[in-house]
């Protein structure tokens, strides 16, 4: 549980001083559970590579995890999937590029999580909810 708040920290100082969060490598990874015990982040552990472990989207899915346990209303997860969905690509910009599973639309922790709202999503709009 440290290493999660030692990591949401690191993100959430990076976003309210408008740093690039997009393929960072993060300074304090967020710890994968052990497989079991936070069945919907068991797909953190899949990924082998230091960039998987350091990777933006761990911290992210953690964050969308403790939020939901939190918060049972919130919609933060719904609009960062948004975003996911939207994403541009291009030879050199890629999803991937945070270490977003191909499959991540499928995973337990973003199933169901569709928006019902087609107005347009900013970066900064996640960090108000």
């Amino acid at each position: 549980m440290a290493s999660w708040l030692a990591s949401l920290n690191y993100v959430r100082n990076v976003a309210a001083h408008h740093a690039r969060l997009y393929n960072r490598k993060l300074q304090h990874a967020p710890a994968r559970p052990k497989a079991g015990q936070v069945p919907v982040l068991d797909h953190l552990r899949d990924e082998q590579t230091a960039k998987g472990v350091f990777g933006t989207y761990n911290a992210l899915a953690v964050i969308a995890h403790l939020l939901r346990s939190i918060e049972a209303g919130t919609d933060w997860h719904r609009r960062l999937a948004d975003l996911l969905r939207v994403f541009p690509t291009s030879h050199c910009l890629l999803v991937a590029s945070i270490s977003v599973p191909e499959n991540w639309e499928s995973l337990e922790l973003w199933r169901g999580w569709r928006s019902v709202s087609r107005r347009p999503i900013r970066l900064h709009q996640l960090n108000a909810g």
